[in-house]
């Protein structure tokens, strides 16, 4: 069953503000990658075996410190 527009926005109405966040995050998301060409990016980065584009656990670790 689909809802329409003016009943999505009633139920946005009832949802918290970090609700509110959560929703804008994903519809953003959604709106700039769809979910096929962001698990295909990311198997290609993931299978990438090049040395110079992984970090050891310590340049990881370094970088997320600052």
């Amino acid at each position: 069953m689909c809802m329409s527009i003016a009943e999505l926005k009633a139920e946005v109405d009832r949802l918290s503000v970090e609700e509110r966040i959560q929703l804008r995050t994903y519809l953003a998301l959604k709106d700039q990658v769809s979910e096929s060409d962001f698990l295909r990016g990311l198997a290609e980065k993931i299978n990438d075996r090049s040395r110079e584009r992984w970090l050891t656990m310590e340049e990881f670790e370094k970088r997320v410190e600052g």
